[in-house]
């Protein structure tokens, strides 16, 4: 008790708003100077932002429903833990490195005993931070290292000790500290703090008041500004749920306002923001990721994505149109013009051109992100409705850090999955019981790695639903003569569709609760509005043209009967083009679709054909229709 008698959590508010202040600072700062002056060895680089993260995440995210100002004494007993599990690999550096035998050397008492706090504590993160779904996944992987032996057949394991799993996972970088943590430290971190200060510097004004100014005044002008808007900041930030959470709070409203039901409005944020996972010229954190698993560079990940990505948000397009013609709805009157937007704000673009230039003159993501966040803090102070002051400055740096806690805790996760899944050898047997599940024929083979991706995505971060395929799915894929980068491309993208496939679809939930609509109807509607996703990635398999492989005339002519089908697919989904459709025209559109998005040379005819048949009787009867009513 205090002198005013006052109990002593008092002002334990402003004892947690200093931590969370300097953490998140720190945090912030360690990844931009490792982004311009080089990362430190993998293991420091790692051990430090995992130890950094988890602090905040037993912090922020109190054991306590009572609130921040109950933190329990737990919570800071375990961020002290999470420095002392870290600290001991930068403390012991060159023992771990270079002086003892992973797997080999015997482990003291005092590493078993961090070790196994190290898995706690990230388990304990996960589900604070995560969900249950995540936990529910790394458990059973870590139950399958001491059950496995005693299976039978194809799930039999090899033998691990207790101790061999301890050092593997803790005293390794194949472990806790492996390649998803290391993605993590390297180049995601970076990324979420430049979109961070880019937001608050007046980055979401811009791209909102802009697709205002481009879309707002055309029939259902507000939804095609939610796709727009939507998309523009998903590739910033790179958050399918957070995306929502930012611009829905802005769009969705403004969808409901003209008319627009609240279920539908929903599921169009949920669909536009899941797409920045997909979209150039950042995309999300699974890119990086995949990436590091595939080896493919990420600017040719980049390169691969740009048509899928125009597909889907093409036909998300077509259809809130089409739904906006159907309800007769009108559009919006910008209340600032693009002109005075561009004024305001249009220099903030210039820190995204640094980035891009950057990035395609062959530096490293690391670099061109750093570079990408000291451009957005100096050209935020060309003008006063962009200028950060110290405040402004830090608090971006706390929700840069903040951030990244999801990403953190997500891939430090991934990377005992991993470990675990190297340790039993389990990957390969995985391989051979999808091959034997799917009878050796591709086509199952790819319907199976869908429906696992999705289930594997169902209420997880897309990064660490796609480590887990990286895993158990691709190399089952590439058996069946798929090329590498078809494989991670088709699983990366259903990894992100998770997000929007019900029954767990988390970002359509997230809208949902924003539109007050029902989440299985937001659900369902975001999942018809997506539809393209589901089956561009099919085509890319027979046809990697759309990945911009092969012939420019090749590529030209696949993309263009490609946004054709994509064009019917929705007409199809939505049944309305002129006017509402009976189920026989919706079925001759969904097979103009198919024929007009595979990209073969004797599907093309057919399906356009079938279009033009459609499209022709359907135009004649309003012709018609006209006629008599004159």
């Amino acid at each position: 008790m205090n002198s005013n008698n006052r109990p002593y959590y008092w002002d334990s508010q402003k004892f947690y708003t200093c931590v969370v202040a300097s953490v998140g600072v720190t945090l912030a700062l360690f990844h931009i100077y490792t982004g311009l002056w080089g990362s430190f060895d993998a293991l420091k680089q790692r051990a430090i932002h995992l130890g950094l993260g988890l602090i905040m995440v037993f912090i922020i995210y109190p054991i306590s429903k009572k609130g921040i100002s109950r933190l329990h004494f737990l919570d800071y007993l375990l961020a002290l833990a999470s420095i002392v599990v870290t600290a001991y690999p930068l403390f012991r550096y060159d023992w771990i490195t270079a002086e003892r035998f992973s797997l080999i050397t015997p482990l003291s008492t005092l590493e078993k005993v961090l070790a196994v706090l190290a898995i706690l504590l990230i388990l304990e993160a996960v589900r604070r931070i995560v969900g249950n779904s995540l936990l529910t996944v790394v458990l059973c992987f870590l139950a399958y290292i001491f059950v496995g032996p005693f299976l039978p057949g194809a799930f039999r394991s090899v033998t691990i000790t207790w101790t061999q799993f301890l050092d593997f996972q803790y005293l390794s970088t194949a472990g806790i500290f492996g390649i998803p943590l290391g993605v993590s430290a390297n180049e995601i971190a970076l990324f979420i703090v430049f979109a961070a200060i880019l937001m608050k510097s007046g980055g979401s004004l811009l791209m909102n008041n802009l697709a205002v100014s481009l879309a707002g005044r055309s029939p259902g002008g507000p939804a095609k500004v939610a796709v727009l808007a939507s998309g523009l900041m998903g590739t910033i930030s790179g958050s399918g749920t957070a995306n929502v959470m930012t611009t829905g709070s802005v769009t969705i409203p403004m969808m409901k306002k003209i008319g627009y039901p609240a279920h539908f409005a929903g599921a169009v944020e949920a669909v536009a923001s899941t797409g920045g996972q997909i979209m150039p010229p950042v995309m999300g954190a699974a890119a990086f990721v995949m990436s590091a698993f595939s080896g493919i560079p990420y600017i040719q990940i980049l390169k691969f994505a740009i048509i899928p990505a125009l597909l889907f948000y093409w036909g998300l397009l077509v259809s809130v149109h089409l739904e906006a013609l159907r309800l007769n709805l009108s559009g919006v009157e910008p209340e600032i013009s693009a002109k005075q937007t561009i004024k305001d704000y249009g220099h903030m673009l210039i820190p995204i051109l640094v980035l891009l230039f950057i990035l395609f003159s062959g530096y490293t993501p690391r670099m061109a992100a750093g570079a990408g966040v000291i451009s957005a803090i100096l050209f935020s102070q060309l003008r006063s409705t962009t200028r950060l002051g110290l405040k402004d400055l830090l608090e971006a740096l706390i929700n840069g850090a903040r951030g990244m806690l999801v990403v953190i805790v997500a891939t430090s996760a991934a990377g005992i999955i991993i470990g675990s899944i190297e340790l039993t050898g389990s990957g390969h047997r995985i391989g051979t019981l999808f091959m034997s599940l799917s009878g050796g024929y591709q086509i199952p083979a790819l319907i199976l790695a869908m429906l696992l991706a999705i289930i594997l995505g169902m209420g997880m971060p897309t990064s660490a639903a796609y480590v887990i395929q990286a895993a158990t799915v691709i190399p089952a894929l590439l058996y069946f003569g798929i090329e590498p980068y078809v494989a991670h491309m088709f699983c990366f993208y259903f990894a992100c569709l998770s997000l929007i496939t019900p029954p767990v679809a988390i970002t359509s939930y997230a809208a949902a609760g924003l539109a007050g609509a029902n989440i299985w109807k937001t659900g369902w509607t975001a999942f018809r509005l997506g539809l393209a996703g589901y089956i561009v990635p099919f085509m890319f398999v027979y046809g990697p043209a759309l990945l911009l492989i092969g012939s420019p005339a090749r590529i030209l002519l696949v993309t263009v009967t490609a946004f054709l089908g994509v064009f019917c697919l929705a007409v199809a989904s939505g049944g309305y083009l002129i006017r509402k459709l009976v189920l026989l025209e919706r079925a001759v559109m969904i097979i103009a679709a198919l024929f007009l998005i595979a990209p073969l040379w004797h599907t093309i005819f057919p399906g356009l054909i079938l279009m033009l048949l459609l499209g022709g009787k359907l135009y004649l009867e309003k012709k018609r229709s006209g006629y008599e009513t004159v």
